[in-house]
């Protein structure tokens, strides 16, 4: 469907052959550098499981930040005569181009676990920030040959690179808002909060992974020894389904891209992912398993 402009946007994207082709050759790339296992740890970095968060959106602050600060000050400096800024927006300008390089590393390495429609937006909003980089850096090598003089030369050639920026945040904003790239899969699981009945102990077998509803959300159940664990039964990450995952040590481990959660309390000890699961206290009623969400 075509129903407003984002929509009209991603239909054309995902028609273009040459990003089509531009993808499958990024993602070939990408899988035989970062994907391989000798880089996961660099690629886990990247993703942002050691802060929580992932890492590219908070990177993409820095070239954003200072891009705009760039361009206010060229403008100061040219349409009020203050020379002195020259210096300033430069640095601006180089600051940006570091951080760009930095954000543009943190999204190749979320990029390389999404889905193929979504891959090919991503490809092309990987294209237009590396087109906007590249002209922050054209400009600031003109500034550096003018000695960090002000000049509409490299004001033009900045706003370009400005405005790429500002289409490429838009493209970004697409694959967050409409097609849920690096979103929290559990951000709204939040019932029950009385403990609720939800299986027989009898039916539970011993290191099998139960996957059951409970209020109409999927819990993940797992009994080992006399100790039942019960925790949100999809993957953070991406959705996977974690009842056709596997037990390693206390950890389960999603069957897509081998994140791992504590089976304890829902924490992430492998990425990709960033975000907990849901966990939920367990209790044992007339062999009736129950839980309720854990606060």
């Amino acid at each position: 469907m075509e129903r407003d402009l984002t929509e009209r946007i991603s239909a054309r994207i995902l028609r273009s052959n040459l990003i089509g082709k531009v993808s499958a050759l990024l993602d070939k790339l990408m899988s035989r550098s970062l994907g391989t296992p000798a880089m996961r740890r660099l690629k886990i970095f990247l993703n942002g499981t050691w802060v929580g968060h992932p890492l590219h959106p908070l990177l993409t602050d820095v070239p954003i930040g200072a891009w705009t600060l760039t361009i206010l000050l060229d403008l100061l400096a040219l349409l009020f005569r203050f020379p002195q800024l020259g210096l300033a927006a430069s640095i601006g300008c180089g600051i940006g181009v570091v951080g760009a390089l930095a954000a543009g590393n943190a999204g190749l390495a979320d990029w390389m676990d999404i889905d193929p429609p979504e891959k090919a937006i991503g490809a092309f909003h990987a294209m237009v920030n590396v087109s906007a980089t590249v002209l922050f850096l054209v400009s600031f090598l003109m500034r550096w040959r003018r000695h960090w003089e002000a000049g509409w030369e490299m004001f033009v050639v900045a706003l370009a690179g400005y405005l790429l920026a500002m289409m490429g945040g838009y493209l970004g904003g697409v694959l967050v808002f409409y097609k849920g790239v690096m979103i929290n899969r559990n951000a709204y699981r939040n019932v029950p909060h009385e403990f609720t009945p939800v299986i027989a102990m009898r039916e539970l077998a011993e290191g099998q992974l139960k996957r059951v509803l409970v209020e109409e959300q999927p819990v993940l159940l797992l009994k080992v020894g006399g100790t039942v664990y019960a925790l949100g039964a999809v993957c953070s990450h991406y959705g996977a389904p974690l009842n056709e995952g596997k037990i390693v040590e206390h950890t389960i481990e999603c069957p897509w891209h081998a994140s791992r959660f504590v089976l304890a309390d829902g924490k992430v000890v492998q990425g990709p992912a960033c975000a907990g699961l849901p966990v939920y206290d367990c209790k044992i009623v007339n062999d009736e398993v129950q839980i309720k969400l854990r606060q």
